[in-house]
């Protein structure tokens, strides 16, 4: 049986990619294979165009409405996407008999359905102050984020290009 990865993970993710992308002497794309090759060590094959094509389209976003802060809409759109269920519940990562990390039956998640959920969030974030992710967040404080936890300090280098 097949396991892809979760559609809420892709976004969290493709918002990362975007956030170092931001910090970084890097083109998008040395950061989108690296996330790509840890994903797909995890799920099936998350093409690193997708990934880079999700984070393209979040910093247009953002670079249309002139955003302030794009390093903070990126991080709290990860953290909604980490803590949150499309429901406003929280998420919770280990359940009774299964994780939300054990992947999907079928692929779910999709360049455009990311990009469609980012927009209507950063509006709502400007608007509702509990959508922004708390400084002290980071993803070491998604519980039961296993493997999850440490993806913003994995090392990225000019040679993961090649």
């Amino acid at each position: 049986m097949s396991k892809y990865c979760p559609d809420w993970l892709f976004s969290a993710v493709a918002a990362l990619v975007a956030q170092r992308y931001l910090h970084s002497p890097f083109e998008l794309s040395v950061f989108a294979r690296k996330y790509s090759a840890v994903l797909s060590e995890h799920y099936e094959l998350v093409p690193p165009d997708h990934l880079e094509q999700t984070a393209e389209e979040f910093l247009r976003i953002l670079a249309e409405v002139e955003a302030d802060d794009a390093d903070g809409a990126l991080r709290s759109f990860a953290h909604d996407r980490l803590t949150r269920m499309p429901t406003g519940e929280v998420r919770r990562i280990k359940g009774l008999f299964r994780s939300a990390l054990d992947g999907t039956r079928n692929c779910e998640y999709s360049v455009s359905a990311a990009a469609k959920s980012f927009r209507p969030f950063y509006f709502m974030m400007r608007n509702k102050s509990e959508l922004v992710a708390p400084p002290s967040w980071s993803w070491k404080h998604v519980p039961d984020g296993e493997w999850i936890n440490n993806l913003p300090e994995i090392e990225v280098s000019i040679l993961d290009n090649l």
